[in-house]
């Protein structure tokens, strides 16, 4: 097996896992393809690819207006998609070192908690046991 071919498993599984979850959202809502794709501003087409993982490497700015339109951000999106699918797409990324006697300086994007919580609860939710 090539080098390549691990990090692509990983790649497949995160996007069929935000595919799966992109179906669940919008099923969530009540809406079809094309209701999603509307209050998107994106194709009906374009969500069924991403919601089956046809789409390899989704586009930024087309999964930010979906995740937009389904009220929930693009980066607690993708977080809850790594973890649900246990896949990091950043794994092995070395961020640059600033150096100085404090070593690296990290910096990081806070979001919003209730806007991680409501997601993490969803996810909770439909991976219980229906009753």
């Amino acid at each position: 097996m090539s080098s390549g071919q691990p990090r692509e498993v990983a790649r497949s599984a995160y996007w069929k896992t935000a595919g799966h979850l992109l179906g669940r959202l919008r099923d969530r809502h009540g809406w079809s393809y094309q209701e999603l794709a509307d209050r998107a501003g994106v194709t009906a087409d374009l969500v069924v690819a991403y919601e089956l993982a046809r789409v390899r490497y989704p586009e930024l700015e087309a999964c930010w207006r979906i995740t937009a339109a389904l009220g929930v951000s693009l980066p607690a999106f993708l977080e809850q998609v790594g973890k649900v699918a246990g896949v990091s797409l950043v794994a092995g990324v070395r961020p640059p070192s600033f150096g100085g006697a404090a070593g690296p300086r990290r910096t990081s994007i806070r979001e919003e908690p209730d806007d991680q919580d409501a997601l993490s609860s969803f996810v909770k939710q439909m991976n219980e046991p229906k009753s």
